[in-house]
């Protein structure tokens, strides 16, 4: 059988001769290592500066009582499992120290080694029982979390890429149209007006760089969501996986697609950018 972990206890209690007797036969099992000292004053300084597995406090003490360690521990957001040593006269504050977030609490004139060493054991398991279950919720909503999060980005790059695809429809239309009306006017040019004509075949072409630096921005977006999705892990308690198979890279809507010159006129324009 493996043997169990020394756990390091802190023995809190004023009346000198029972303290040392409980420290002397903790001692003796081998199985802790004990640090005492006689006053609240006294388990404060101690415990900001070290860290504990159990703590055996007395609570009727000096000007600090162990109801008073207590109040500072919970300031402090220490979780230590602490176990109530009480007089037999006392058990009303050790039910409200229960309530208080005490584990558990031992009447002095009940106490013996063999069962305090039993109580700090189990003590002991309790606290990492409920300190893996408070774990195991804090990882279950970091995953809901991040699963919202990664919905919310499949939600956006869907959109992108639908709007894309209607952008990309309208400027192959506003390409053809162009050609068109430039058609148009080399058979009869003497059916426009030169001056509205002009200004028709800029507005035509300024419509055409707007929607291409639109397509231009939205493929880059697309790209950006794509590889974020790429690099999301999930962690679950089983397995972690990938959202995607890194063997099998996502291509974007808009990646086949590259507007040329020839469908913003006869020379390449410079795009705006959409604001």
């Amino acid at each position: 059988m493996a043997q169990e972990p020394l756990l390091h206890i802190l023995l809190v209690d004023d009346e000198d001769s029972f303290r040392m007797s409980i420290e002397m036969g903790l001692r003796m099992t081998t199985n802790f290592v004990v640090e005492s000292c006689d006053s609240g004053e006294s388990a404060v300084e101690l415990l900001a500066r070290k860290s504990f597995d159990v703590i055996l406090l007395d609570n009727r003490m000096g000007e600090m009582s162990g109801m008073d360690v207590l109040e500072w521990m919970h300031k402090q957001k220490l979780s230590t499992p602490v176990i109530l040593v009480t007089a037999a006269s006392s058990e009303s504050t050790a039910v409200e120290a229960l309530q208080l977030g005490v584990y558990d609490y031992i009447r002095k004139d009940h106490i013996d080694v063999e069962r305090l060493s039993l109580a700090v054991r189990s003590v002991h398991e309790r606290y990492l029982y409920r300190k893996q279950i408070i774990e195991n919720d804090a990882k279950e909503r970091l995953l809901l979390e991040k699963q919202h999060e990664l919905d919310s980005l499949h939600t956006f790059h869907d959109t992108v890429n639908t709007v894309g695809q209607l952008v990309e429809k309208s400027l192959a239309e506003l390409s053809a149209q162009l050609k068109r009306r430039e058609e148009e006017f080399h058979r009869n040019p003497s059916a426009f007006d030169e001056k509205l004509s002009k200004e028709m075949f800029e507005e035509l072409r300024q419509g055409i760089e707007v929607v291409s630096s639109g397509v231009s921005s939205m493929r880059n977006l697309s790209t950006m969501i794509t590889r974020k999705l790429d690099e999301i892990h999930i962690a679950s308690p089983s397995n972690s996986f990938r959202v995607r198979d890194s063997s099998s890279p996502t291509r974007s809507t808009f990646d086949d697609f590259n507007p040329s010159p020839a469908m913003v006129g006869s020379e390449e324009q410079p795009c705006r950018t959409i604001q």
